[in-house]
């Protein structure tokens, strides 16, 4: 966590002091949905997750750029399963918190202006890096006794694309909305999940 922390910052700063030297940066704060696949592993139901992302951009050479982003689920998603221990009736209730970390970049090429009244569309492309950290605790349905804690991880490194409009509304500040898809998978005792999903997101950005 504080290492992908660190990381962003980093980034983060490199745009505002390439920014200052002359350069082009472009800095995004999104509210994304993604539609995750059922958990093949954890056993958890596909559906929408909200989460925050922060996203710096440079362009290095005409319309293209680099870019590099950092999103976390802000609230622990939860749900519950059974364990059966030799009979059909459930012995144990597993109460699971999932945290979920996405960290990305790539190149792009942007055509358009991000210009009050302006319109300007992105294409990106580049990888992923998607974790998902779960905390178990087991209880014993019968008692209500706690029996014990159980952690686990997920871990995958894969691909993501998106395409974005975006629209000019005051001075360097612009509107955007963006779709596209990240793949990265894991594989934890033979299963295979996929850790991430179709995304839409929605946001402002503004130009150094």
């Amino acid at each position: 966590m504080k290492k992908s922390m660190v990381l962003v910052f980093a980034v983060l700063l490199s745009a505002v002091t390439l920014s200052a030297s002359g350069g082009r940066a472009i800095l995004n704060l999104y509210g994304t949905a993604l539609n995750v696949a059922e958990n093949k592993f954890t056993g958890q139901e596909g559906g929408n997750k909200i989460y925050f992302e922060v996203k710096a951009a440079y362009a290095v050479s005409g319309n293209l750029y680099l870019w590099a982003s950092h999103g976390q689920f802000p609230i622990r998603d939860s749900w519950q399963s059974w364990e059966r221990k030799g009979s059909f009736d459930p012995d144990a209730l597993v109460e699971r918190k999932l945290g979920k970390r996405v960290i990305a970049g790539g190149g792009g090429i942007f055509i358009g202006y991000f210009e009050p009244g302006q319109f300007a569309v992105r294409a990106e492309a580049g990888i992923c890096h998607i974790a998902n950290d779960i905390n178990a605790a087991v209880s014993s349905i019968a008692t209500g006794q706690f029996i014990r804690a159980v952690e686990g991880k997920q871990r995958g490194i894969g691909a993501r694309g998106g395409l974005a409009v975006t629209y000019g509304l005051y001075r360097s500040v612009f509107a955007e909305a963006s779709a596209g898809y990240m793949y990265a998978s894991d594989k934890i005792d033979g299963v295979r999940s996929n850790l991430g999903g179709f995304h839409l997101a929605l946001g402002l950005g503004i130009q150094l």
